[in-house]
């Protein structure tokens, strides 16, 4: 299904779980040492990476959970180019 303007938000937010989730793959990374490099438990990264069930509707996923100190933090760790980094920054 293509994607449509009004939901761009969503798209990108989906793009960037999807990234720090290939980037842990890449780099030989568990939750616990991600979530260790931000501050916060493992169990709390996994509900900021979970992506949002539609069709369940029940869960309570916060819209946009990683802060823009997070982001500066992921890219840090994950040696992101300065590309990433803009593609990244500019959500």
């Amino acid at each position: 299904m293509p994607r449509v303007s009004i939901k761009r938000k969503e798209y990108k937010l989906n793009d960037l779980k999807g990234w720090v989730i290939a980037q842990m793959h890449l780099h030989h990374m568990t939750q616990a040492e991600v979530g260790q490099a931000l501050g916060i438990s493992q169990s709390a990264l996994s509900q900021m990476l979970k992506a949002a069930d539609k069709k369940k509707g029940k869960e309570k996923i916060k819209p946009d959970p990683f802060s823009y100190g997070d982001l500066l933090t992921l890219c840090e760790l994950f040696e992101a180019s300065e590309e990433e980094k803009q593609r990244l920054l500019t959500m």
